[in-house]
C-alpha cells in the first residue's frame, strides 16, 4: 500500500515529461479514479504554463487505517525540497513546505493498491505523528 502511495509522486513527474496519449499508462499502476483523472488534468495545466515539478518529498506517513478493500492514510510531508520549475528558464520558481498534512484513500483493484484521493488538511502535523 505504501508503494502505491510514493509510487504516484515519481510516476506523476515521469509523466509531465511525457506526450499526452502516454501519460495515463504511467500514473494507472499507482492512482485510480477520481485521482487519475485528478492528476492527467494537473499535468496538462501545468505544462500549458510551462512547468513543470522538480524534488520528491520527504514521507512521514501514520495513522494508517486498512478496512477491506479500502485504506487511509495521513502523511506529514517535508516537501521543502520540491516545488515548480519554469521550462524555458530551468529557475525554480516554487518551494514547498515542511509539514504538509496528507489524507490519502487508497483502493484494492484487481489485487493491487491504488490511491483514489489525496486531500491536503489544513490541521498541522508533525513528523513524529
Amino acid at each position: 500500500m505504501l508503494a502505491a502511495y510514493k509510487g504516484i509522486y515519481s510516476a506523476g513527474r515521469r509523466a509531465e515529461h511525457t506526450p499526452d496519449g502516454q501519460r495515463k499508462p504511467i500514473i494507472a499502476p499507482f492512482a485510480t479514479e477520481p485521482l487519475l483523472s485528478r492528476m492527467l488534468r494537473g499535468i496538462v495545466a501545468l505544462r500549458a504554463g510551462g512547468r513543470f515539478t522538480w524534488g520528491t518529498p520527504v514521507f512521514h506517513p501514520f495513522d494508517i487505517r486498512v478496512k477491506g478493500q479500502k485504506a487511509t492514510l495521513h502523511d506529514c510531508q517535508d516537501n521543502r525540497n520540491t516545488g515548480q520549475m519554469d521550462e524555458k528558464t530551468s529557475k525554480r520558481v516554487l518551494h514547498g513546505s515542511e509539514n504538509t498534512h496528507l489524507v490519502a484513500t487508497l483502493l484494492l483493484v484487481e489485487g493491487a493498491w491504488k490511491v483514489s484521493t489525496l486531500e491536503h488538511v489544513r490541521e498541522s502535523c508533525s513528523a513524529g505523528s
